[in-house]
């Protein structure tokens, strides 16, 4: 299940540091009741053979009325309203939470260290949309940037390896991370025996560097082609594609194009 949001404000526009996952992420678990959050934050929900946590909840990046502007300082976007903004989880307490909590509420109060004063955001309209209808094969676009990694050590020092979506490895991690989700959410295995694969469409040239907390992380946006079973669709949608989904990367939805 999906949450679609819009935003408006008292001015034209929301000013965020350039690099502002971390506060959109704070908004979603300031609005969920507080024994859910602390669990889905502390806990997650794991993995029964790899045993790590998975929060399974992803969410897009803000998408303003007409293009956002960097400002003169170059730390800073501004987002002109209306704002929308998508988040997913395929965790229905997650969503009716989130959904109840926001639309009592109505008005997001956004503090940081990076930010001269608060900014206050109105909520407009507020609504459930299902995941879409299933297609064996259909382009995508994200709504935020996939990231996938493997992490390896040398001479007994770790380091991240992100992939692009050219790389071979890009389609093998994320059906290999989507499993895993699948694995997570419903203790048991699923076997790929049918073709599965997402291949890039029209991709960003370069990139999307995103920094979180301490952390740089790279991602790619654009179209790609998806072709999954039924079972593992219906994942992507609701918990994203690719890893750090809860940090606000992999996000997609149908392709404007599509008919």
């Amino acid at each position: 299940m999906r949450i679609r949001l819009k935003f408006i404000g008292k001015n034209e526009k929301l000013t965020l540091p350039i690099h502002h996952n971390e506060i959109l992420q704070g908004i979603i678990y300031n609005n969920l009741d507080e024994n859910i959050a602390l669990q889905i934050h502390n806990k997650g929900k794991k993995d029964p053979e790899s045993l790590r946590a998975l929060k399974l909840f992803v969410f897009s990046r803000l998408i303003p009325g007409r293009k956002p502007k960097i400002e003169n300082d170059g730390k800073h976007i501004s987002f002109y309203f209306p704002l929308t903004w998508i988040i997913s989880s395929p965790i229905y307490e997650f969503i009716v939470s989130f959904y109840n909590n926001l639309n009592n509420r109505r008005t997001i109060h956004i503090h940081s260290s990076n930010l001269e004063e608060e900014q206050v955001i109105n909520l407009l309209d507020i609504y459930l949309e299902p995941i879409p209808l299933y297609r064996r094969s259909i382009l995508i676009e994200t709504l935020s940037p996939i990231t996938i990694y493997r992490t390896d050590n040398k001479e007994g020092k770790s380091f991240t390896h992100y992939f692009a979506p050219s790389a071979p490895e890009f389609n093998e991690l994320i059906l290999l991370n989507l499993l895993r989700k699948y694995r997570t959410l419903y203790g048991a295995n699923f076997l790929l025996n049918e073709e599965a694969y997402i291949k890039p469409v029209k991709v960003s040239s370069h990139e999307n560097i995103i920094y979180y907390k301490s952390n740089i992380i790279k991602g790619w946006s654009g179209i790609f082609e998806l072709s999954l079973p039924k079972e593992l669709f219906s994942l992507a949608f609701s918990c994203g594609l690719g890893a750090k989904n809860s940090q606000g990367f992999g996000c997609i939805g149908i392709w404007k194009g599509c008919s």
